[in-house]
């Protein structure tokens, strides 16, 4: 089976923002970006104790309460930070991206019986890429996309309902998937 689309910009940015959810990179980036951010929860906390609490007699006190609410402060800021981690992030590769996007990306894809053959014509550029179905490692989807992941960073993005894929060639499609990926992986999906 051939399909044709044309995949644009908020295709790929759809793509960069499963990758935020899901890899392996962005849970350590995240990880790193939570123990970063706790540092400013923790003076937000002390500042809160210095001006908005009354001083205590005992400095030791004093001392035990600054750190206790920082320590809260950090406590109950986490869960806004993390989800604050793939906004942030996806506004940078958005505004890396739309800088150098030139224009769509004519994709054909092609399933054949052991692999994946998909063609991309972006300008005077012209890739191809022959991807085996025992190779798909992970395969997640949004609303509107499957990924097929063959690498950690790497995927071929399949659109659900896109200009150019009909009804009729989406159904094939996951008839397609669904017999060659629940064989070959089995259960790593």
């Amino acid at each position: 089976m051939i399909t044709t689309y044309k995949m644009t910009l908020e295709d790929f940015l759809s793509f960069q923002e499963d990758m935020i959810h899901h890899s392996t990179q962005h849970r350590k980036s995240r990880n790193l970006w939570l123990i970063f951010m706790n540092a400013p929860a923790l003076l937000l906390g002390y500042l809160a104790t210095m001006f908005v609490f009354p001083r205590p007699q005992s400095f030791s006190l004093f001392l035990l309460t600054v750190i206790g609410v920082g320590f809260l402060f950090a406590l109950l800021l986490r869960p806004l930070l993390k989800d604050l981690y793939a906004p942030i992030v996806l506004r940078q590769i958005r505004r890396l991206v739309t800088k150098d996007y030139v224009s769509p990306t004519d994709v054909t894809l092609q399933f054949h019986d052991t692999y994946i053959e998909m063609h991309a014509v972006r300008g005077n550029i012209s890739r191809t890429t022959q991807v085996p179905w025992t190779s798909i490692l992970k395969v997640n989807e949004d609303e509107t996309h499957r990924f097929l992941y063959y690498e950690e960073d790497e995927a071929l993005i399949i659109p659900k309902a896109k200009d150019g894929v009909t009804e009729v060639e989406q159904t094939e499609i996951d008839r397609i998937l669904e017999t060659h990926l629940s064989t070959s992986i089995n259960g790593r999906l």
